[in-house]
């Protein structure tokens, strides 16, 4: 007689990490009468840097759970609108576009309270958690995965179906997966602070571009009538190298950019100001194995172009869930059953990460920067008097339009049909403007063109991975083209 061991499980599913993507797996799971054991090594509430701004996809993942309906739900501020500024002056403000099926607003929601809240839903859902609970390794066997974590001084061991990395940016679940650490040139750094007694445009989120700060952005989202989040973030890396510190460099432009200065006024700080890396999209990163699933930071789901990280934290985790739920009917674990999870992400946002991506390797090349900001100024200009350009502009950055809508032939011309006209009246400017403003323009482009042949000379190797860079990215974009154009 040839007997049978049967495994006895602690949990059907070990969700490492209890932010939005392991939150929001856990309670679609626990929907559907999974048992679901979620560790996290922090205690709820509590808070983690972030610049707050819940966007509609994002909202609508938050009403397919019912979190609409808490009463303090309400009382978060919301955003219709949004503002950008180039070097302290107002270029454009605009509605949030409108897309069917979608709210039409976004909404500024401190993680202290917004991840508290799906935690809480995916525990009335069923799902248990331990906080505290930090982990310390894990196996993965044929009949499952056993995992050990530390609680206070004690370890303890859980052996569960499948594991969840839903761990963050420095996911320990991805690291030993792949064996090391997510690398720097796929990093966004990132600062924010609360500020109290400031001065808010009424549903109105606003983003500032300027040259010390870009690649990235710095922004100001008001959490209330008269308080903000207002932060900076940064791609790390980037040329030429210069050694930032964002703190100094938020405090810089609170009090310099004329904008940003006036908003904040006599504010002042509620807490320090706290920061925290980001892991963007990368394709060769793994977003499953045999029993396993990374979502949301954990597997890269940052758009680099904006930092968005909530809305795909969200909607991987409900994608995991599907799938995750669908493997538990037909009792299969290994990686291809687990396949439709990544085929997910790469038909809804391998295309928007890959473009972000893209156009990221082209902007870190610092001595550009003045080329990189005109370009913005030409598109805010398209976008103040085209509608349709506004809101496919506007519909990209916000994660609202699929980013294949700017590689229409329309979309294209009007971009350089403006940039024609820009610079052509640029010129015309400094015609006008006599010998003198001639001359100094002709000395500013030999300028450039000197310092930047310099920098080339002292630096190749700069130049040759920044090419290299744009090669690979662009030959990933137009392979994403050419099957979009096929479909």
């Amino acid at each position: 007689m040839k007997w049978q061991v049967i495994p006895h499980y602690d949990t059907d599913v070990l969700i490492i990490g209890a932010g939005p993507a392991g939150a929001s797996c856990a309670y679609h799971l626990a929907a559907q009468g999974i048992k679901v054991h979620l560790l996290d090594y922090q205690s709820f509430p509590r808070d983690k840097v972030c610049g707050d701004f819940v966007g509609p996809v994002a909202i609508q993942e938050l009403i397919g759970m019912g979190i609409h309906r808490y009463e303090e739900y309400e009382q978060t501020y919301a955003i219709d609108k949004a503002a950008l500024y180039l070097d302290g002056e107002l270029m454009i403000t605009r509605p949030i576009p409108q897309v069917p099926g979608v709210p039409n607003h976004g909404r500024v929601i401190p993680r202290m309270i917004l991840d508290n809240w799906i935690v809480e839903a995916a525990v009335k859902k069923g799902a248990i958690l331990s906080t505290g609970a930090r982990l310390q390794d894990y196996q993965v066997f044929e009949n499952g995965v056993l995992a050990t974590y530390k609680q206070g001084k004690n370890q303890h061991n859980i052996f569960a179906r499948m594991i969840v990395g839903a761990d963050g940016s420095s996911s320990t679940v991805a690291r030993i997966l792949t064996g090391s650490k997510p690398q720097a040139e796929d990093r966004i750094l990132a600062v924010r602070a609360y500020y109290k007694n400031v001065r808010c445009v009424p549903r109105q989120a606003e983003l500032y571009f300027t040259s010390s700060s870009f690649p990235g952005y710095y922004w100001f989202f008001p959490t209330g009538p008269d308080t903000a989040n207002v932060g900076i973030g940064m791609v790390q890396e980037n040329f030429p190298q210069q050694d930032t510190n964002l703190k100094q460099l938020l405090e810089d432009l609170i009090a310099n950019d004329p904008a940003l200065k006036e908003k904040i006024g006599a504010g002042e700080p509620i807490d320090k100001i706290a920061g925290w890396p980001l892991a963007t999209y990368n394709i060769a990163h793994p977003k499953v194995a045999d029993r396993l699933v990374l979502t949301g930071d954990a597997a890269g789901l940052i758009n680099a172009l904006n930092g968005e990280g909530i809305q795909y934290a969200l909607l991987s985790g409900r994608w995991a869930a599907e799938t995750i739920s669908e493997c538990f009917r037909l009792q299969k674990f290994d990686a291809a059953a687990l396949m439709s999870y990544k085929e997910k992400i790469m038909s809804d946002l391998h295309f928007d990460m890959t473009l972000s991506n893209t156009v990221i390797q082209f902007i870190r090349n610092r001595q550009f920067n003045p080329f990189w900001l005109k370009l913005l100024e030409i598109m805010v200009q398209r976008a103040k008097k085209d509608e349709v350009y506004a809101d496919i502009a506007g519909g990209i950055l916000a994660g609202l339009k699929p980013a294949n809508e700017a590689i229409s032939v329309s979309f294209i011309s009007k971009s350089i049909g403006q940039g024609a006209q820009t610079l052509y009246q640029d010129v015309r400017r400094e015609v006008a403007g006599g010998p003198v403003n001639v001359t100094m323009l002709a000395l500013k482009s030999m300028l450039f063109g000197m310092q930047t042949a310099s920098y080339l000379m002292q630096h190749p190797s700069d130049y040759i991975n920044w090419g290299k860079g744009i090669i690979q990215h662009s030959v990933s974009l137009a392979g994403q083209i050419l099957k979009v154009k096929t479909q």
